[in-house]
């Protein structure tokens, strides 16, 4: 029987230390309630995006936050939800897809990233939405 270095045994550790973030981050995705409305965001990496993806009927309003001419998903962007203008919501979104729920009516999304601010109007029971920087 062939024996690996001890150092080898050491490599496998390392490995489950740093891949296990990307795992926490998929199990991140908790629903979040801020008044009357109700909000999940994640999609870091592609186990998480399932996951996300899998709870989309349970929500009437989404977004993706993404920059760049290949449309590359953004994460810890700072969200801001507004309707009527008064501020419903306030979060920093942990990954580039937000699902939410919310009473009926139109919303002002507005999103930060590096400096720059990106505004988009939505309407309650669509999920196709992009931040786009």
């Amino acid at each position: 029987m062939k024996r690996f270095p001890r150092s080898m045994s050491c490599v496998g550790l390392l490995a489950a230390t740093f891949l296990s973030p990307a795992v926490s981050q998929a199990q991140a995705a908790t629903i979040r309630n801020q008044g009357s409305i109700q909000y999940v965001c994640g999609g870091v990496g592609e186990g998480s995006l399932q996951k996300m993806q899998a709870q989309a009927a349970k929500f009437n309003l989404g977004f993706w936050m993404v920059k760049g001419p290949q449309g590359e998903y953004l994460a810890q962007v700072p969200v801001k939800i507004m309707r009527d203008g008064k501020v419903v919501a306030r979060f920093t979104a942990g990954g580039p897809l937000c699902y939410l729920k919310v009473p009926a009516g139109t919303y002002t999304i507005e999103g930060r990233h590096d400096g720059q601010l990106r505004t988009i109007r939505a309407q309650s029971g669509t999920t196709a939405h992009y931040l786009r920087w």
